[in-house]
């Protein structure tokens, strides 16, 4: 995600004005008489006396003002937040993290009691499962594996849904250990991948490291051209790759990062890194936010606050433009659960999917276009 995520919400307009009733009047003239009409050609009559000056009238008392009239469902402007009902299909991420024994590192040298990298790796990868549990199916490889120092990850938990739990027991089973095989853990990953199942929706990669990859048949060989293959493996075969930095960005080689990033088909939109870069907790917490935010797809199913009195008078529009209500259910919107939500069908719910729309709102009182 929402961006996000967490993924970005939406807002419904409903629409509730009060239109101003606008007296037109004054001081007008009143005659007694009417104008003469014919072509006739008598003499004109006597100019009549003029008549003698009224009593001033008394002047009016103040009274109380009128009561304010109830809101009608006019086409107006007040903004309400709706709640999101559904999300699309659920997208599976695989969680791959370097434990390697630069993690036991201080996250901040000048503040010890903020822990090491580690404890605030895990304490956000904790709070990352707990706040996506319903949105995203997670899976978690460690690595190096065991004590063997070079030995790739293996699968610590398989992608599921609900396993929030199941990932944290594995985040807490083990500490920092042993040098970088990212490259090996990425081809467990893929081979892993190759033979479970796919979830509803696409699948991802996170790759959260700290430091250069080793381990290219000694300890520590440089594998950074092995880990830009094995990434590009796995992005071929359908699954994009995540690239996060934690720590030091100069001992982590952000050149090397960016290119994993860009090979991984997902790289930070928001620059000026291709990958996502954390030094402390809170940067930290917002990379993963926004990474597991981006991939939640928007719903094509929204709950609206109240029913509206008119189901009849609603225009629904994106980004300002109307979107028909299509009551064969086949594209546009139509109403789902008896009014208490819109459901956007076919080539709408596609664009919302597809993230082109921004803004979703709902007009009470105003009648959009209707297909049968």
């Amino acid at each position: 995600m929402q961006a996000a995520s967490t993924a970005r919400p939406l807002r419904v307009a409903l629409v509730i004005a009060l239109l101003p009733l606008v007296a037109c009047g004054g001081d007008g003239f009143v005659t007694n008489g009417t104008p003469g009409s014919g072509s006739g050609s008598g003499q004109p009559g006597q100019p009549g006396q003029p008549g003698q000056p009224g009593n001033p009238g008394q002047p009016t008392q103040p009274g109380n003002p009128d009561p304010p009239q109830p809101p009608g469902p006019t086409c107006g402007g007040q903004d309400i937040p709706i709640k999101l009902v559904k999300q699309g299909e659920v997208p599976d991420l695989h969680l791959v993290v370097d434990r390697s024994g630069s993690m036991i590192l201080p996250v901040d040298l000048f503040n010890l009691a903020l822990g090491s990298k580690w404890d605030v790796m895990r304490g956000a990868l904790g709070g990352l499962v707990d706040s996506y549990a319903n949105n995203i199916r997670f899976g978690l490889t460690l690595y190096p594996a065991a004590a063997d120092a070079c030995a790739p990850g293996a699968i610590d938990v398989p992608i599921a849904a609900g396993n929030g739990t199941a990932v944290k027991a594995a985040l807490q089973s083990k500490g920092p250990d042993g040098n970088t095989p990212t490259h090996t853990t990425l081809d467990a990953v893929r081979a892993y991948l190759a033979v479970t199942p796919p979830g509803p929706g696409a699948r991802f990669v996170l790759l959260a490291t700290d430091g250069l990859p080793n381990c290219l048949g000694q300890p520590d060989a440089d594998s950074s051209a092995a880990t830009l293959a094995a990434v590009k493996a796995i992005v071929a075969t359908g699954t994009k790759v995540f690239v996060l930095g934690f720590g030091s960005i100069v001992a982590a080689n952000p050149a090397l990062l960016d290119q994993l990033a860009n090979a991984g088909g997902v790289p930070n939109p928001n620059g000026p890194n291709a990958f996502y870069p954390a030094t402390n907790k809170k940067e930290l917490e917002n990379a993963l936010v926004a990474i597991a935010g981006g991939i939640i797809p928007p719903p094509c199913t929204y709950s609206l606050n109240a029913p509206p009195p008119d189901p009849d008078k609603v225009t629904v529009s994106f980004d300002g433009n109307p979107i028909p209500r299509t009551l064969s259910n086949n594209s546009g919107w139509n109403y789902t659960q008896g009014g208490r939500e819109i459901t956007f069908f076919g080539a709408a719910c596609a664009q919302l999917r597809a993230g082109q729309v921004k803004s979703v709102k709902v007009a009470y009182g105003c009648k959009g276009p209707v297909i049968n």
